[in-house]
């Protein structure tokens, strides 16, 4: 019984096969949407087809002035982002939370706060960090649109899914609380609420991020032009 070829698993194989193919007639467009469909990165392929035409060529594939620039810049950019995010979300949390004990006062602790101080200091946050944030997001979605190979990037990578590993923190640190008020027998409405505010704005960041690392620039070229 005849078996297929075994797939190339490290960057000469790729190289190869992308000279290979070229050389049958395969457009570089034709190639690798074929790898991209066989399951490689974009980035790899990307480096394969930059030794590919530096063989070609006879020439390193020149490097972009600025490009640790762009890097540092980008970094700057998604790291000011994570940090307004934490602070205008931990900001509307602790709003919810103020509200919902003074509409339902712990009946165990008669000693009466006055929550004006903490809700205008959360509310302070909330008015600065949230529009920065906006903004930061709008830049990089504008970065995104204008330089495709950014979806590639690792810093774009590596920060928004530090993003989502401290959002899945809070998650399981949440249900964590949740299920040990259960056992205790100490859930009560208050408890409730507090933890459904908490999900509702996590689960958010977490939908919101793991949607918009998984985008592509095909996405953004299918929106374009449907």
């Amino acid at each position: 019984m005849a078996t297929s070829p075994s797939p190339p698993d490290d960057r000469a194989d790729l190289v190869d096969f992308i000279q290979v193919a070229r050389s049958r007639g395969a457009s570089d467009e034709f190639i690798s949407q074929l790898l991209r469909a066989y399951g490689w990165p974009q980035r790899q392929i990307e480096r394969a087809f930059f030794q590919v035409y530096e063989g070609l060529t006879g020439r390193p594939l020149p490097t972009p002035r600025g490009s640790s620039g762009e890097m540092a810049r980008d970094a700057f950019l998604y790291l000011l982002a994570f940090i307004t995010l934490v602070i205008w979300t931990q900001a509307l949390g602790e709003m919810a939370f103020v509200f919902i004990e003074h509409l339902i006062p712990d009946q165990l602790n008669q000693s009466y706060q006055e929550p004006y101080w903490q809700v205008s200091f959360a509310l302070s946050r909330l008015l600065v960090a949230y529009p920065v944030y906006l903004v930061l997001m709008g830049q990089l979605n504008r970065d995104l649109a204008s330089n495709r190979e950014k979806y590639f990037s690792g810093v774009r990578k590596w920060l928004t899914y530090l993003t989502l590993w401290v959002a899945a923190l809070i998650a399981l640190g949440t249900l964590i609380a949740l299920l040990t008020s259960l056992l205790r027998g100490e859930v009560s409405l208050r408890l409730w609420l507090k933890i459904l505010v908490i999900l509702v704005i996590d689960g958010g960041v977490l939908w919101y991020y793991s949607h918009w690392v998984s985008q592509g620039p095909e996405a953004k070229i299918r929106r374009v032009n449907p």
